[in-house]
C-alpha cells in the first residue's frame, strides 16, 4: 500500500563531455539545439545496473519483468532532465585493428559531443509504504554517491571518460499521505524541501573498485589531432583542446586515446605471459554472434595544466629519392605541461582474476610513467612521452604509493602480490587442469 511519497531533486554538473545520441550518433537536443536532453530511461538504467552489480534488491526500487512476462511494479518515477547547451565538441577518431594494432582503412569517423559544464536537474518520486521508504531512499542515495564518484556515468563511451558528473545539491521532500496536511501539500505541489546533500556525501560505498592515479608532466611535446579545420591561416596540426570564452585553449588528452594506449600495452604484456584472452576480456570485447563483454577498466580525460605551446616547422621527405619534397612545408603546434591520469578498475569478484588485472594495469602504467610508452601521434620524431612523479593505487583495503623521483615504494608486499599474479595466472590455470 502506498501511504508515503518522497520527492528528490538533484542538481548535477557535467565534468566531461556527454555522448547521448540518436541512431546517427548525433546528440539528443531539444528547443532548436539550445537544450540537451537526458532521458529518464538512461538515468534509471544506469542506476538499476549499479544496484544489481553491488547486490542490492534493485527490483524493489525499479521493478522488473522475468522471462515468463511476470512484472514487478517500479516504486520510483524518474523524469527526463534538460540542460542549457554550452557548446559542442567535435572529435575525430579511427578504428584500430585488434590483429595488427594499427588503424583500419576507411574506418575514420567524426562525432559531436556536448561540451562539459552543463547543469542538469534530476527528479525522482518514490512511492511506497512508510516501512519500505527508508530502504528505497537509501538505495537511490547510494546511486547518487556513485554518480558523484564517477562510478555511475551517463551516455555512451563511459569507459573512455565521458558522462562523468558531480552532484552539487540533493533536496528531499516527504509526504505522509495518511496525514491530511501532507496530502494537501502533495496535491497542491507545495514544497518544503530538506537539504540531504551531506547525507548523500556521507555514504561509504562498498569496496568494488580499485583507483589508480598517476601524476607527472609531458617530457616531450604531445600532439593528438582534433577534427580538421578549414582555417587556411592556422597551422596544419594542433593538439586537441577546447576553446574557452576568453579565446584561451584548454588542452587535454582524450580518454579514448589514453585508454587505447593503455589497452595496447596491457595486451602486449599479457601476450608475453600467455594471458592475452584475459586482458581482452578485462578491457571489453566485441564478439560476433555472442554477447559483448563490457569493459571493467574506466578512464577519465586528462587536462594539461601549465601548458606550453611551441610551433614547429618541418619538411616532407620523398620516400623514393630521399630528398625534400617541394611545396610540402608543414607546421604544427604540439603542447607540453603537467597532467594526471586516472584509471578505475571494477572488480570481478574473483580474487585471482582481480589481482591479475590490477597487476597488469600497474605494469602498463609503469611503462607510461617511465617514458617507455607514447601518447598521440608522431612518436617516431619523439612526441608524446610522459614522465611521472608519483603513482597511487587504492584498492579499498590498502594504499600503494610509488615515488618515481625519490625511488620509493610503500606497501611493496602488496604490490609484489599483484605483479606475481600477472606472471602466475596461466601457471595456476595449468595446475587446475
Amino acid at each position: 500500500m502506498i501511504d508515503y511519497i518522497t520527492t528528490i531533486k538533484v542538481e548535477i554538473f557535467s565534468l566531461s563531455p556527454l555522448s547521448i545520441g540518436d541512431k546517427d550518433q548525433e546528440p539528443l537536443i531539444y528547443d532548436e539545439g539550445k537544450t540537451a536532453y537526458l532521458p529518464a530511461t538512461g538515468i534509471a538504467g544506469a542506476f538499476k545496473a549499479y544496484l544489481k552489480f553491488i547486490g542490492k534488491d534493485y527490483k524493489k526500487l525499479f521493478g522488473d519483468q522475468d522471462k515468463k512476462g511476470k512484472s514487478e511494479m517500479s516504486s520510483v518515477i524518474v523524469k527526463d532532465s534538460f540542460a542549457k547547451i554550452i557548446n559542442y565538441d567535435r572529435r575525430s577518431g579511427v578504428s584500430i585493428s585488434d590483429k595488427y594494432g594499427s588503424n583500419e582503412n576507411n574506418k575514420k569517423f567524426e562525432r559531436n559531443y556536448l561540451q562539459k559544464g552543463m547543469k542538469f536537474e534530476l527528479e525522482f518520486e518514490i512511492q511506497a509504504s512508510k516501512n519500505d521508504m527508508e530502504e528505497l531512499k537509501n538505495m537511490l542515495y547510494i546511486c547518487l554517491k556513485a554518480l558523484d564518484k564517477g562510478i555511475i556515468r551517463f551516455g555512451g563511451s563511459k569507459s573512455c571518460g565521458l558522462g562523468i558528473f558531480k552532484v552539487k545539491k540533493v533536496l528531499e521532500d516527504d509526504y505522509d499521505l495518511t496525514e491530511l496536511k501532507d496530502l494537501t501539500k502533495y496535491l497542491n505541489n507545495i514544497e518544503d524541501k530538506y537539504d540531504a546533500t551531506s547525507e548523500v556525501m556521507g555514504i561509504k560505498l562498498d569496496n568494488h573498485y580499485v583507483n589508480f592515479t598517476v601524476k607527472g608532466e609531458l617530457s616531450t611535446p604531445l600532439i593528438i589531432k582534433g577534427a580538421e579545420k578549414l582555417d587556411s591561416n592556422d597551422v596544419d596540426d594542433r593538439s586537441i583542446g577546447l576553446k574557452l570564452f576568453n579565446n584561451k585553449i584548454e588542452y587535454f588528452i582524450p580518454g579514448s586515446s589514453f585508454k587505447g594506449v593503455l589497452r595496447s600495452r596491457a595486451e602486449r604484456i599479457a601476450n608475453y605471459f600467455d594471458s592475452l584472452d584475459e586482458a581482452k576480456e578485462m578491457f571489453g570485447e566485441l564478439k560476433e554472434g555472442r554477447d559483448n563483454i563490457l569493459s571493467r577498466v574506466f578512464v577519465t580525460e586528462s587536462a594539461i595544466e601549465e601548458e606550453k605551446e611551441s610551433r614547429y616547422n618541418r619538411i616532407k621527405i620523398d620516400r623514393f629519392t630521399g630528398g625534400v619534397r617541394h611545396t610540402a612545408l608543414m607546421n604544427d603546434i604540439p603542447v607540453k605541461g603537467k597532467t594526471q591520469f586516472d584509471v578505475m578498475y571494477r572488480k570481478k569478484g574473483n580474487k585471482r582474476i582481480d589481482d591479475y588485472s590490477i597487476g597488469l594495469i600497474t605494469l602498463a602504467l609503469r611503462d607510461l610513467a617511465t617514458e617507455n610508452l607514447t601518447l598521440g601521434g608522431k612518436d617516431n620524431i619523439g612526441r608524446g612521452r610522459f614522465r611521472a612523479d608519483t603513482m597511487k593505487i587504492d584498492d579499498g583495503d590498502s594504499m600503494i604509493d610509488i615515488d618515481f623521483k625519490n625511488m620509493f615504494i610503500s606497501n611493496t608486499g602488496r604490490l609484489n602480490e599483484y605483479v606475481r599474479a600477472v606472471k602466475s595466472l596461466t601457471e595456476e590455470e595449468g595446475g587446475d587442469d
